[in-house]
């Protein structure tokens, strides 16, 4: 429990220099709208998402990496909700971080081969979704399939089971917050709902639920 109200602190730390960023990305993509108010909001989700990380991980040499994902999470999702869009530095930094944490928390642990299961996890995962992109055009931004390829990565790295596990679950959390926003009259049948919120919330749902530690598999 220290682990998790040290991270939980931490997080919210991070939140309060995060809000300024999403701030200034979300003025600059949401063309002189008055601002929304929501990242208010992004210390507090971030406190709670690293007590939830470090509780799920533990003392892990993955932990830093996954603290990392989450609160890269948090900013896309906030700027993706009033801007419709994912700010591509922002989703390679979430990439390479993880490409770097995760690579030495491999050799730290005697497991390579965990490098190679993100690797194919992030193809897999931008695959499935460029797939998408292309036979829907208009309902799956090209944003997406680059954040898809990042969360692949980080869900490759547990098992490649988790990478389609973690797709489905974000088209999952996405039709059910299309029913709910509907349901409360705030989107109609043809309003554009940002995916990159259902990406991120399927994908660190199963990352959470999923065994953490356990030795290299496929599936």
């Amino acid at each position: 429990m220290t682990l998790v109200a040290v991270c939980a602190v931490f997080g919210g730390v991070i939140g309060l220099r995060l809000r300024p960023v999403v701030d200034r990305m979300t003025a600059e993509r949401s063309e002189r709208r008055p601002p929304t108010g929501r990242s208010r909001l992004v210390a507090p989700v971030t406190a709670v998402l690293f007590g939830a990380t470090a509780w799920g991980f533990g003392w892990t040499w993955s932990l830093p990496a996954y603290l990392a994902l989450a609160a890269f999470l948090v900013g896309l999702t906030f700027i993706d909700v009033d801007t419709r869009t994912l700010p591509r530095p922002m989703v390679w930094a979430a990439g390479a971080i993880g490409v770097g944490l995760l690579a030495g928390a491999s050799v730290a642990t005697g497991e390579p081969g965990r490098i190679l299961l993100a690797a194919v996890g992030a193809t897999v995962a931008f695959i499935v979704l460029c797939a998408l992109h292309i036979l829907a055009p208009g309902g799956l931004g090209f944003g997406d399939v680059r954040l898809g390829a990042v969360l692949g990565w980080y869900l490759g790295w547990q098992s490649l089971s988790l990478v389609m596990t973690g797709l489905a679950a974000a088209f999952v959390v996405g039709a059910v917050s299309g029913v709910v926003l509907m349901l409360f009259g705030r989107a109609g049948r043809r309003t554009e709902v940002p995916f990159g919120p259902a990406l991120a919330i399927g994908a660190f749902l199963v990352l959470l639920a999923a065994p953490i530690g356990g030795s290299v598999t496929l599936f």
